[in-house]
């Protein structure tokens, strides 16, 4: 042990030493001129202002005639890595003492083909786009990034390291764009305060600047960064001259308003005023707070009818934890220690009501404050912290003559705490990461919640030799307290199965009032050029939590994955770009039980029109899941083959459509599915778009869990041939007056319909031969809802259960009108509809069925809500 320590050692001792050794040249390429290009030490000078110019696009002002100097000769990054762009770009930079003013003009030898598409903002897909990059902290690792496109439509991201952003970084600053008769022109103006940087007197920034010519399919960058560099931010060029910027404790303060009407609305929360704000801690930390907060998001959930055991994972969307939320991501694969929706989640606890009792719930769980601190200073130390407090909720029974509420969630803090530092130029990173839920639980029937759950993580990076190779390791710890009834209930979960009579590693204990367990990923590799190779080993102990602050898809799992890709950016014949990706992956249980093992050919290829065709190929060797019989012993899948083809049109043109089709044969012949996507993109303008995804599904599953019975005493469980159909559509219909103005309409129809054609017992759950594995059950009758079963021929029911089929309809839609009257303020005006019917009986046709989704009753609210910015 003692001698494995001080090997590692010595190789990690040797990997920093290399990493500090390299110069500044670029050797990655295999092209000697890329390589040229991106060895470059490139700076720029920015020149101070007296009079500031109006930020409208034009470049009319004097100091765009008279000070500073534009800066061209630009580098082509793609196509044609290395070569002289289609078309020329200059770039000028001044600033004073509030802001940095970028101009840039992009000429174009066929102004009438410039693209000034408006689009959604943070949309990278509108069109022509500028922009600039700025390594504040000068830490080669991240950076604040300000675009505008061609029709003045505003896009920040924030890097976050290795070609990973934060697209829901949303600054307030000004972009303009604006047309001369052989050029399209942009001015972007930044506040200082926007930025976060260290107090000197004279700074040195990383600045990368980059042009997009849509039609071309075309990158041109002031400084070249290689296509297949391991990351970005460590090659970009500088920026040098901002000196003597005064120091202030900026405040940023944003009111709001919100007023709410809902049909057969279930709580009183009909008007709101809140307040949300922001502080300069100091230049390099800022705390965000909000003060009764309407946490209310603007586009619906998309449908989905989950029959798995999984919980289905959706992507937040509430401002207050996008925003500077990246900092606080420590995800290892599928899971993550931080998963903001479970803040202001729907309540958990559902009560029983009697046949004449109407239960009225809220919807969700009222957040009454929360606090963030982000930053990150000179010496690359990054921290993000969020402190939230929920209240309890409570739902309405009513019946004849009687009204009474019951606590439905208990009043809740959640804490979460990142920091990480950066060593080595950003070469190594080290970080620890802990969360916090605690909840008031004063009620005997909310005892089946934990009380509190606490979890912490440790994390490493090393990158060397130019970030060719890297290693990535993490672990994490978890503890879970309760009453045995909230312990017991977690280890029966489904996340993990304590009671699976073949786990004979795992012990249920009634008895417990606490569980805890570990993870984590080792995960190392090259990271660049044409042959990239990434190892991958994770582990879930049994008794792992995260589901109270975060997201665990599984426990009790240790899986091993490879990664091969060779790639090729250099157009050849009618081929621009190209990729093959192999992958092996193999996972079993602590107990040593081998779950499955899987082999997967993906291939990508960018033609020269710009179209693009991804294929795909995977061989399953079969799949012993331990978590299909819902707690009972693992069910052996069949082997299965499966491909996809996948097309896209050139998505610069008026019409953009997608199609592809997957296909799943499963060994022996009694399962399979099939799938079909349509993708379609009508820009009628550059100010109107509709688009539509359509998909539909055709699964017989041979091994679909329905229900466990007891049988003589004996646990019996049933599962069966399921045919299910599924059929939605996404409609987005999208109208820009102006950048700042827009109207948008969604639409997400969905249905779902599914029939048990047999229902079987499972005898030898991991029996290879399915005769062996399962005895069909004779349907003696199947009428009024419910299944009579024969297990022996004798005519006689053993079992009657309800009848699985189902006929799952819903339709969620809504339409906004947004408007950023002033930089950073907004007004919005938003309608959504909600309906939904699940029917036990199955519908002979899914067109039928997704006729019937305009017949449901459904649920209409309206939303307005006015926020003001301002800043002291």
């Amino acid at each position: 042990m003692k001698l494995d320590k001080a090997i590692l050692f010595i190789i990690l001792v040797f990997a920093i030493h290399c990493s500090k050794a390299q110069t500044g040249s670029y050797t990655l390429s295999d092209d000697s001129l890329v390589n040229f290009h991106a060895s470059q030490k490139r700076v720029y000078h920015a020149v101070r202002v007296e009079h500031r110019p109006r930020t409208d696009g034009r470049l009319d002002d004097p100091c765009w005639a008279t000070e500073g100097e534009w800066q061209g000769d630009f580098i082509q990054q793609t196509p044609r890595q290395g070569q002289r762009p289609s078309q020329p770009t200059q770039v000028k930079i001044l600033y004073d003492d509030e802001y940095l003013y970028v101009a840039m003009r992009c000429f174009d030898s066929e102004p009438e083909k410039i693209s000034p598409v408006m689009g959604r903002r943070d949309d990278f897909t509108s069109g022509d786009v500028v922009g600039i990059a700025l390594d504040t902290y000068h830490d080669r690792h991240t950076a604040f990034e300000f675009n505008v496109t061609a029709a003045g439509q505003k896009v920040d991201v924030m890097h976050l390291g290795a070609y990973e952003w934060d697209t829901n970084w949303d600054a307030v600053w000004t972009g303009k764009a604006a047309l001369e008769d052989s050029a399209w022109t942009a001015e972007i103006r930044i506040p200082f305060s926007q930025l976060r940087f260290s107090d000197q007197q004279e700074h040195v920034w990383g600045m990368h600047i980059w042009r997009w010519i849509d039609r071309y399919d075309e990158e041109d960058q002031w400084k070249l960064i290689p296509i297949d560099a391991p990351a970005m931010v460590y090659l970009f060029g500088e920026l040098h001259g901002i000196r003597d910027i005064p120091r202030k404790r900026h405040f940023e303060l944003m009111p709001f308003t919100a007023a709410r009407h809902v049909t057969d609305a279930t709580s009183s929360d009909r008007f709101a005023l809140g307040l949300d704000g922001k502080a300069a801690l100091s230049s390099n930390f800022t705390l965000d707070f909000t003060v009764l907060p309407d946490f209310g998001q603007v586009e619906a959930d998309p449908s989905e009818l989950n029959l798995t055991t999984y919980e289905v994972f959706y992507s937040e969307k509430r401002p207050f934890f996008l925003e500077g939320n990246a900092i606080l991501d420590y995800s290892v694969g599928n899971d993550m220690m931080f998963y903001s929706r479970r803040i202001g989640h729907a309540p958990t606890w559902v009560p029983p009501v009697e046949e004449d009792q109407e239960l009225s719930m809220p919807s969700g769980t009222a957040i009454l404050n929360a606090l963030k601190v982000t930053g990150k200073n000179r010496k690359g130390f990054s921290l993000g912290v969020v402190n939230s407090m929920t209240g309890r909720e409570f739902a309405t029974i009513t019946g004849p003559g009687t009204r009474q509420k019951t606590e439905v969630e208990p009043f809740a803090n959640y804490f979460i705490g990142r920091a990480r530092q950066d060593f080595n130029n950003g070469n190594t990173l080290l970080g620890v990461m802990g969360t916090s839920v605690t909840r008031s639980l004063k009620e005997e029937h909310l005892e089946f919640m934990p009380r509190q759950a606490t979890a912490g993580a440790l994390d490493f990076r090393h990158n060397w030799a130019e970030k060719k190779y890297f290693i990535d390791a993490r672990i994490f710890v978890t503890s879970v307290a309760g009453s045995t009834e909230a312990i017991t209930a977690l280890q029966r979960s489904s996340r993990h199965y304590y009671q699976r009579i073949d786990a004979t590693h795992l012990t249920l204990d009634s008895a417990a009032t606490s569980l805890s367990g570990f993870g984590g990923q080792i995960k190392g590799g090259k990271q660049s050029g044409k042959l990239r190779l990434t190892g991958t080993l994770s582990w879930r102990s049994p008794g792992v939590e995260l589901n109270d602050a975060g997201y665990l898809r599984d426990a009790d799992l240790i899986s091993q994955r490879t990664d091969l890709r060779y790639q090729v950016n250099k157009p050849a014949g009618i081929m621009r770009s190209w990729y093959v990706d192999f992958i092996q992956k193999h996972e079993r249980t602590f107990g040593n039980h081998r779950i499955t093992d899987h082999l997967n050919l993906h291939g990508y290829i960018k033609f020269t029109n710009l179209w693009n065709l991804h294929a795909d190929m995977v061989r399953n060797f079969g799949k012993s899941d331990p978590r299909q019989l819902r707690g009972g012993p693992a069910l052996y899948n069949d082997p299965y083959w499966s491909g996809e083809l996948f097309a896209q049109t050139n998505s610069a043109r008026k019409i953009f459509a997608g199609a592809g089709m997957y296909r799943r044969w499963v060994d022996g012949g009694e399962a399979g599915s099939v799938d079909y996507t349509l993708y379609l993109q009508w820009k009628i303008n550059n100010r109107i778009f509709l688009t539509s995804t359509t998909k539909y599904e055709d699964l017989t599953d041979n091994s679909q869990y329905v229900t466990r019975r007891n049988l003589n005493g004996q646990p019996l469980y049933i599962v069966g041939q399921l045919d299910r159909k599924t059929l939605q559509t996404t409609l987005r219909a999208e109208y820009f007056i102006t950048p700042e103005l827009s109207l948008q309409y969604y639409g997400n129809p969905y249905a779902s319909v599914g029939h048990y054609r047999k229902l079987y017992k499972v005898e030898k759950s991991l029996a290879k031969d399915p005769e062996s594995r399962y005895t069909t059950f004779g349907m003696l009758s199947r009428a009024d809802g419910l299944c009579a079963l024969d297990l022996n021929g004798d005519q006689i029911p053993e079992i009657t259960l309800a009848d699985p089929d189902f006929d799952f309809r819903e339709f969620r839609s809504n339409f906004v009108l947004r408007w950023e009257y002033l930089a950073g303020s907004t007004l919005y005006l938003v309608w959504s509809h909600n309906s939904s019917a699940y029917d036990y009986i199955h519908s002979s046709s899914i067109i039928d069925s997704f006729k019937g989704i305009g017949g449901i009753k459904g649920t209409d609210a309206l939303m307005v809500k006015l926020s003001y910015w301002f800043s002291l």
